[in-house]
């Protein structure tokens, strides 16, 4: 059994992108949410977590507490930020792979193995009822469209899009259902998957609160998702 852990921490350099007039002046500065991330990280009690929307300051700072095997993909081209995958040293990684999307946006996905299951860690694009169900297909068909695996993303799609039930229809169950996930413009949004197929899973809950995020006790836009996935 491993806990894993799926979160897109919310680089800053995406911070004009949206509405965070409701943040704290100070939280908005580049930096300021770093050390809460770290707090956020080292408390999740999680064997395995799946970080999107890493950036270079972010792995250097996690690579520093000598915590954590540490697999980073940057995207491509010219975005400042990626995937990052944290597995807790100690734990046997018998597979790694990172590859981009073949439709030229610069989105990566990656891939670790633990107990002969894969963890993939990916941020499909938006919009899902484009590019975002295209990046779907084409990891479904990376993983095999039977074979056990957990997914952990920040999917850019509501309940009922075309993303989720591309991973639906393949046979992968999500942990959390349709809960809120992300504060998005003023306005909550299940955004997020930890979704499993051949392999039990159970959501954990959490006292994260995704109303008027980012602030000091979540330093994002998304909450931690989080769940128990049994291994072999």
């Amino acid at each position: 059994m491993v806990r894993c852990v799926t979160w897109n921490v919310l680089t800053d350099h995406y911070l004009d992108y949206g509405d965070y007039s409701h943040v704290p002046q100070q939280l908005l500065q580049r930096g300021a949410r770093l050390p809460l991330v770290l707090d956020v990280v080292a408390n999740l009690n999680a064997d395995i977590i799946g970080i999107q929307e890493a950036d270079f300051d972010l792995v250097t700072a996690l690579e520093a507490t000598n915590q954590w095997q540490v697999h980073w993909s940057p995207k491509d081209g010219d975005e400042p930020d990626g995937c990052l995958t944290l597995v807790k040293h100690g734990i046997v990684i018998s597979d790694f792979w990172s590859r981009f999307y073949s439709d030229g946006s610069g989105h990566v996905a990656q891939s670790v193995t633990v107990g002969g299951l894969p963890f993939v860690n990916t941020h499909i694009m938006w919009p899902p009822d484009t590019h975002g169900s295209v990046q779907a297909e084409e990891l479904l068909e990376w993983l095999g469209r039977k074979k056990p695996a957990v997914i952990m993303t920040d999917c850019n799609d509501r309940p009922h899009g075309p993303v989720r039930a591309a991973f639906d229809e393949a046979g992968f169950v999500n942990t959390c259902g349709f809960m809120p996930t992300a504060f998005v413009n003023g306005k909550l949004a299940s955004l997020d998957l930890l979704t499993v197929r051949g392999a039990r899973a159970k959501h954990i809950e959490t006292d994260f609160e995704p109303t008027r995020i980012p602030n000091t006790t979540c330093p994002s836009d998304h909450i931690p998702v989080v769940a128990n996935v049994e291994t072999n």
